[in-house]
C-alpha cells in the first residue's frame, strides 16, 4: 500500500510470514490527479460500477485481457484450410439449426451451416423462417394423419352401422 516499500533488514518478512508475491489478494494503490479521480467517480456515482474498486478492477481485467489477446497465437488450420472454432450456443438455438440441417439441408453438419451462416449472413438464409416452416410442415402432416385416422375411424363406425356400404 505504500509507494516505497521500506529498506534494510526490517523490510525482509519474517520466517512464516508470507511474501508480498505469494499473497493471493494482494492490493496495490494507484495515483490519480483530479481529473481523473472526478471521471471515475463519475462512474461510480452514474451507478454503472458500486465502488472506485470495482471501477479499477475491471479496468485492469480488461486491460489484461486484451494484451493477453494481442500476443495469442494464430489458431490452427485443417487440412481443408479451415480454422476451428468453438460456439456456444443455447440448446433450444442448437435445436432449431439441428432441425434446419434434417429438414432443410440434408442432413449436412451443424457445424457446416453455422460455418455458411457466418458466411453469408443468417439474414440471406433466413434461418428461422426456414426452421419454423419445417416445423410448421411437420405439425400439418401429423395433424393431416390425425384427421385420416379420425375419418377413417368415422367410415368404419358408419359401416357397422349400416348408414355407408361398401
Amino acid at each position: 500500500m505504500f509507494d516505497k516499500a521500506p529498506e534494510g533488514k526490517d523490510a525482509r518478512p519474517q520466517a512464516g510470514e508470507p511474501t508480498p508475491e505469494a499473497a493471493e489478494d494482494a492490493r496495490i494503490a494507484l495515483r490519480c490527479n483530479r481529473k481523473e479521480l472526478q471521471l471515475v467517480d463519475s462512474f461510480v456515482s452514474s451507478g454503472e460500477f458500486a465502488t472506485r474498486s470495482e471501477l479499477m478492477r475491471s479496468a485492469l481485467h480488461a486491460f489484461l485481457r486484451s494484451r493477453a489477446l494481442s500476443t495469442a497465437p494464430a489458431p490452427a488450420v485443417d487440412a481443408e484450410g479451415f480454422v476451428e472454432v468453438p460456439v456456444r450456443l443455447r440448446p433450444e438455438e442448437y435445436a432449431a439449426f439441428e432441425t434446419y440441417s434434417r429438414h432443410v439441408a440434408n442432413g449436412r453438419p451443424v457445424r457446416d451451416i453455422l460455418a455458411e451462416i457466418v458466411r453469408r449472413g443468417e439474414l440471406e438464409l433466413k434461418v428461422q423462417e426456414l426452421v419454423a416452416r419445417a416445423r410448421a410442415t411437420v405439425r400439418e402432416a401429423a395433424e393431416t394423419r390425425a384427421q385420416y385416422g379420425a375419418l377413417q375411424e368415422s367410415g368404419k363406425d358408419l359401416e357397422r352401422r349400416g348408414v355407408v356400404g361398401r
